[in-house]
């Protein structure tokens, strides 16, 4: 049984895929500028081990998230990054 969708909901559901593509574009520019803190922590020789190494540990972390949402997109929306 095929269910017939109204353009009012079609239109609702094309809103909220937006909203959620926006949601998800500001999230990964949150992880790319935390990951930048993260390098520049890193490789910053003045600070403590003990920093430099959560820095470094907290940017394989965001690398992993950012592989994650790349692979995401890729196998549900065909985008290769």
């Amino acid at each position: 049984m095929e269910v017939e969708v109204t353009m009012l909901e079609e239109a609702v559901l094309d809103a909220q895929d937006i909203a959620a593509g926006l949601a998800l574009s500001a999230k990964i520019q949150e992880l790319i500028e935390r990951g930048e803190e993260c390098r520049i922590g890193f490789t910053d020789r003045e600070l403590p081990r003990e920093v430099r190494a959560e820095a470094l540990k907290e940017a394989k972390e965001i690398n992993q998230q950012l592989a994650l949402v790349a692979t995401l997109r890729e196998v549900n929306e065909g985008i290769e990054a």
